[in-house]
């Protein structure tokens, strides 16, 4: 069994869904609006067996209160379907235009949101599916500590050899994408990051050298870092499978 530990569902056609289903594949299927949560609802009721159903608020998205409390509902209202909390996390993209302050007052802005919704999964007891880029994971480590959230995902992060370690030492996973074909320097990251710790993901619809993200990437994902850890592709996927299921609580 394979899992995609991160992915946007609801834009992925159910054709290329039923194949990777079909080679016994999961999917951590992640919100990022109140539409796309609803979107995973059915689509976890159609499917239940072969999807981990996160709900949360994307921390890139511009949603107003009533928004965010119609999740947080969707939340406690199908709390049985439920394998974790996400896509949550700290804003990072579209503040290129802004001054370091203002980054800094965006960040902490989201920063609260972020932990209303660390929270709750402390309360449920679920694992969280993290947007968290770079030295953001400052912001971040601080309220999962607070609220003695260990092993949570980092999905798709790059950072410093330092804040690699922090994350290793506190216990928590990186999944990587296939983000590795396209930029070397990420490749390298990822060549880096402790076995033990390590998820695979496909961030789909995401485009790689121009070619839309589907969950049968992670084959490829795994194929390539097991050529560089000189490890047979299977022994590589029971890393990553048994991983999986320890972040998920299994």
């Amino acid at each position: 069994m394979l899992t995609d530990i991160h992915c946007h569902l609801e834009s992925v056609p159910l054709e290329r869904l039923n194949k990777f289903i079909a080679q016994n594949g999961r999917i951590g299927a992640v919100s990022m609006t109140e539409k796309s949560a609803q979107q995973l609802i059915r689509l976890k009721q159609q499917y239940p067996a072969s999807i981990y159903l996160f709900l949360g608020i994307h921390p890139e998205k511009d949603c107003d209160e009533t928004t965010i409390q119609a999740v947080i509902d969707l939340i406690y209202s199908h709390r049985e379907l439920l394998s974790g909390i996400g896509e949550i996390g700290i804003p990072f993209f579209y503040l290129d235009d802004k001054t370091e302050q203002e980054k800094h007052l965006i960040k902490q802005q989201g920063s609260v949101l972020l932990e209303r919704f660390i929270k709750i999964a402390a309360e449920l007891c679920l694992p969280v599916n993290l947007h968290v880029v770079e030295d953001d994971i400052h912001y971040a480590l601080p309220i999962l500590q607070r609220y003695q959230i260990k092993g949570a995902l980092f999905h798709w992060y790059e950072g410093s050899d330092e804040n690699l370690e922090l994350l290793y030492q506190q216990g928590h996973f990186i999944s990587v994408s296939p983000w590795i074909f396209v930029e070397p320097h990420y490749f390298e990251f990822a060549k880096k990051i402790p076995l033990d710790m390590l998820l695979v993901e496909s961030d789909s619809p995401c485009k790689y050298n121009g070619e839309i993200g589907e969950p049968m990437m992670i084959h490829n994902v795994i194929a390539a870092l097991a050529e560089h850890h000189q490890l047979a592709v299977e022994q590589l996927q029971q890393i990553i499978e048994t991983n999986t299921r320890r972040y998920l609580q299994q």
